[in-house]
């Protein structure tokens, strides 16, 4: 198996899957009960909330575990959105057009309860700038939205400028940082924002944790919640904490935290290879996204007159795990709308385009391997 497709998902690591295992087995106890089973629960959870917080540099107190991003995006937005307009500051929120489903679908949503959303497109560089969103901002802007890197071309989005603005003119501004954390060295005590999530199987936790930190600048906007029960996380997020799984997703940005030299030099590696590799064989292709703020380990490339369902069979078929877009979207395989918000006027990068992202497994091997299958998909044609 070759599996280039981090960005989807990643494997669980051996030791995150030990520190789970003894936590499942040593610290099953509610950490909401009593007695002494469950009070040492509920102190790993507060030890792994400090851990977190120490890593990203933010306070402990504004960390709330949730099920992975997709929850906390809804709820962040959500939660602003409607404070927000309920305190009179307005009702018109401002989104770059190249935000993961889980920002795009909630703002659908809210413009059906009468909100009114501009989306800010990639200029004719591929740069989502800031200058467009002061542009867009009017008297009823509440908020703005942009992702730290985005998911489907490894685009770095000026989420560092945008905060800043924001805070200037008093809005609300939601960062998607799930592309950023544990692959860039930041420091999130710099990214002036009032929201930010992180979901853990995208640097090598489990499905089904996530986390959400808020820090609003105005008192006025308190977290609403999303989920009612038994008021945990501060009776912002209630149900039973998944404790094994907070301790794991920790654990998980603890060592990529340590390695993060090694692996950006490794990714920045691979991706010298890969595009030396394709210019060595030939292979007609131009890089989707913006060619000046990228990731190194996120490559969405157009393969000219090669349609990428049919590829995504044949290297399927070969062992070779690849994608052409999101993976959020129940399966399907459709035209990317991302590429069409980079590239409208050219409908055949939608359904030409692939997507390889690297991990800290990926070698040269097996992009070699990727380059054979194309070429013989090349010779078929």
């Amino acid at each position: 198996m070759i599996y280039l497709d981090y960005a989807a998902t990643t494997p669980v690591r051996d030791e995150v899957v030990q520190t789970i295992q003894e936590a499942l087995i040593e610290s099953f106890g509610n950490p909401s009960s009593t007695y002494r089973i469950g009070k040492s629960t509920k102190y790993l959870l507060t030890q792994a909330r400090k851990s977190l917080a120490n890593l990203l540099n933010v306070s402990e107190h504004d960390i709330f575990f949730t099920s992975g991003a997709t929850e906390s995006n809804n709820w962040a937005i959500r939660s602003q959105a409607e404070l927000a307009r309920k305190l009179g500051k307005g009702n018109h929120i401002i989104v770059s057009a190249i935000e993961h489903p889980s920002v795009m679908e909630t703002l659908v949503f809210l413009e059906q309860e009468g909100f009114e959303i501009t989306y800010i497109h990639p200029n004719s560089d591929g740069e989502v700038t800031a200058a467009a969103f002061v542009k867009a901002t009017k008297d009823q802007t509440i908020g703005w939205i942009a992702m730290a890197v985005n998911n489907e071309v490894g685009s770095i989005l000026p989420v560092f400028e945008l905060g800043e603005l924001a805070r200037e003119k008093s809005l609300w501004f939601h960062v998607d940082a799930v592309q950023a954390l544990g692959h860039l060295d930041w420091d999130y005590s710099e990214l002036a924002c009032t929201s930010f999530v992180g979901s853990g199987h995208k640097f090598y936790a489990p499905k089904g944790i996530g986390f959400m930190v808020y820090q609003p600048w105005d008192k006025q906007m308190k977290l609403t919640p999303l989920i009612f029960g038994g008021g945990q996380e501060a009776n912002k997020r209630s149900g039973t904490e998944n404790v094994p799984y907070v301790l794991g997703m920790v654990r998980a940005l603890e060592l990529l935290a340590e390695e993060k030299n090694s692996i950006l030099e490794h990714h920045n590696d691979l991706q010298n290879y890969l595009y030396d590799q394709l210019n060595q064989h030939q292979i007609a292709f131009e890089r989707n996204g913006n060619p000046k703020a990228k990731v190194p380990y996120i490559h969405n490339i157009w393969l000219k007159d090669l349609m990428a369902s049919q590829l995504l069979i044949l290297m399927d078929l070969a062992g070779i795990y690849i994608s052409a877009g999101s993976a959020c979207s129940a399966g399907s395989l459709t035209d990317s709308k991302i590429l069409k918000a980079y590239y409208p006027e050219t409908p055949e990068r939608w359904s030409q385009s692939i997507r390889l992202s690297f991990g800290k497994e990926s070698t040269k091997a097996d992009i070699d391997k990727f380059i054979i299958q194309i070429k013989k998909f090349i010779e078929r044609k």
